[in-house]
C-alpha cells in the first residue's frame, strides 16, 4: 500500500507543477527519471546475471523465430504488435530530439542502455505470460495482471492500468497523430482530411478485435521496416566517407566528462521510449500468443535489436550526415528536423519518403496503443458499455490531438512513462524475491 500512495503523491505533485510552474515540472521529471533509471539498471544487472546474459545469445534468439503458437495469434504476429508500438514516431522524432537536446553522443548511450535493459523485457514477458488468463477467447496479460496475481496489490494494478490508458490511448495517440498532421501539412493537405482518413482506418481495424489488429500490424510492420532499412542503406552508401568520423565523434561526445550526466539521461529516456523496455507493454503484447514463455520473451528481445539497429540507428545516420546544426525550429517536435534531413539527402523525394514512413510508423503505433489501453481497461472492468465509451474517447482524442503542443505532449509522456517504469520494475523485483519464475 505504501508504494501505491507514493505513486499517487508523485502523480499529484507532477500534475500540479505542470499547470503552475512548468520549469519546476521539468526538473521534477528529471528527478523521477533518475529514480526510474536506478531501478531499471538494478533490475537489468540482477537479471542479466540470473539469466546468464541471455539477451546477448544471438543463436538462442534466432532459434525463437521457429517457435509456434497454440492459438490463432502467431509468435511473429505478437512480435509485430509489440514492434508496432516501439517503431512509432518516437523512434524517428525521438532520435531527433535526443540529438537536438543531448548532442551526437546520445546515440551511444541509447545503444548501451537498450542492450543492457533488453533483459528486463525478457523477464517481464515471462512473468506476463505465466500470469495471463483467457477472456472471450483472448489471452490477456501484462503488469496489471501479474501485479494482482503475484503481489496481491490491486491498488497498484489499477494505477498501472489507468496510467497505460492515459499514456498510450491519449498521449502517445496524440503524438502520433500530431506528427502525421505536421508531415502532411508540408504538402498543403488540410488536417481535417487526414484526421478523417485516420479515423476511418483505425475504426475499421479496431472493430475487428485482436485478430484484426495483429493481422494489420503483421502486414504493415515488416513492410515499413524493409522500406526504412533500404533508405538507411542508401544514405550510408552515399555518405560512407563520413561514417568513421561520425563514430569517433559520437564516442567522444558520449563520454565527455563535463556533459556525461545530461547526455546519459537523455540517452536513457530515449532508449526506453524507443524500445519500451521496462515499461511493460512487451509483456502485454507477448501475452496474446500461446507460445512457450522463454521463446516468446526472446522474440521480444529480438524486437529491441530490430528497433535500435534498424530504425533508431538509421534515423541517427540520416540526421547526422546532413547539416542539421543550422536548423532552429520553434515548438520543436523532432519530426521537423528529420524532415529537413530527408530533404537534404533526397530532395523533394525526401518529403514523400518521410511522409510515407511517418504515416506507416504512426498508424501502426496508434493501433497498438488502442490495444494496450483496451487490455488494461479489461483488467479494471469487463463492462461492455465502458468498453464502447473507451472506443468513443479514443476516436475523439484522435480527432482533436493535432491541437496540442508537441513539446507539452512529450514532457507529459516522459513523466507518465517514468512512473510506469517505477511501478513495473519495482513489481518485477518484488516478484523475483518471492517466486522462482
Amino acid at each position: 500500500m505504501k508504494i501505491s500512495l507514493t505513486i499517487i503523491l508523485i502523480i499529484i505533485i507532477g500534475l500540479v507543477l505542470n499547470f503552475t510552474n512548468y520549469n519546476f515540472f521539468l526538473t521534477f521529471i528529471s528527478i523521477i527519471w533518475y529514480i526510474a533509471s536506478i531501478l531499471l539498471i538494478y533490475l537489468a544487472i540482477k537479471s542479466t546475471h540470473k539469466y546468464q546474459f541471455i539477451q546477448f545469445k544471438i543463436k538462442n534468439i534466432m532459434k525463437s523465430l521457429k517457435s509456434k503458437s497454440h492459438n490463432n495469434i502467431s509468435p511473429i504476429s505478437s512480435l509485430c504488435l509489440s514492434l508496432a508500438a516501439k517503431i512509432g514516431v518516437g523512434s524517428i522524432s525521438g532520435i531527433a530530439l535526443a540529438i537536438y537536446f543531448g548532442g551526437v553522443g546520445t546515440i551511444i548511450w541509447i545503444i548501451i542502455i537498450s542492450l543492457l535493459t533488453a533483459i528486463n523485457t525478457y523477464v517481464e514477458c515471462i512473468i506476463g505470460m505465466k500470469s495471463r488468463y483467457k477472456y472471450n477467447h483472448i489471452l490477456l496479460g501484462g503488469p496489471s495482471y501479474y501485479i494482482k496475481k503475484y503481489l496481491n496489490n490491486p491498488t497498484l494494478s489499477i494505477i498501472y492500468s489507468i496510467l497505460i490508458i492515459i499514456s498510450y490511448s491519449i498521449l502517445f495517440l496524440s503524438i502520433q497523430t500530431n506528427t502525421i498532421i505536421t508531415i502532411t501539412n508540408s504538402f498543403n493537405i488540410a488536417s481535417k482530411y487526414i484526421t478523417f482518413l485516420l479515423l476511418i482506418i483505425v475504426t475499421f481495424t479496431i472493430l475487428k478485435g485482436i485478430d484484426g489488429i495483429t493481422k494489420f500490424n503483421h502486414i504493415l510492420v515488416p513492410l515499413m521496416l524493409l522500406i526504412y532499412f533500404m533508405i538507411g542503406i542508401t544514405v550510408i552508401i552515399n555518405n560512407h566517407y563520413l561514417i568513421p568520423r561520425i563514430i569517433m565523434n559520437s564516442l567522444k561526445e558520449a563520454f565527455k566528462i563535463k556533459s556525461i550526466i545530461p547526455v546519459f539521461t537523455i540517452g536513457m529516456e530515449r532508449a526506453i521510449f524507443i524500445t519500451e523496455s521496462s515499461i511493460g507493454t512487451s509483456a502485454i503484447a507477448s501475452s496474446t500468443c500461446d507460445n512457450e514463455p522463454e521463446k516468446q520473451a526472446l522474440l521480444e528481445v529480438l524486437g529491441i535489436y530490430i528497433t535500435i539497429f534498424i530504425v533508431a540507428l538509421t534515423t541517427y545516420l540520416i540526421i547526422i550526415t546532413s547539416n542539421y546544426e543550422i536548423v532552429n525550429f520553434k515548438n520543436h517536435n523532432g519530426i521537423d528536423l528529420v524532415m529537413y534531413a530527408f530533404n537534404y539527402h533526397f530532395g523533394n523525394l525526401g518529403r514523400i519518403l518521410l511522409a510515407l514512413i511517418t504515416i506507416m510508423f504512426a498508424l501502426s503505433t496508434i493501433i497498438s496503443s488502442y490495444f494496450f489501453g483496451e487490455n488494461n481497461l479489461l483488467s479494471l472492468t469487463k463492462n461492455k458499455y465502458i468498453n464502447i465509451l473507451y472506443k468513443i474517447v479514443f476516436a475523439l482524442v484522435l480527432i482533436v490531438s493535432n491541437r496540442f503542443k508537441p513539446l507539452s505532449l512529450w514532457h507529459l509522456t516522459d513523466f507518465f512513462v517514468a512512473i510506469l517504469i517505477i511501478i513495473n520494475t519495482y513489481s518485477i523485483i518484488k516478484i523475483q524475491a518471492k517466486y522462482i519464475l
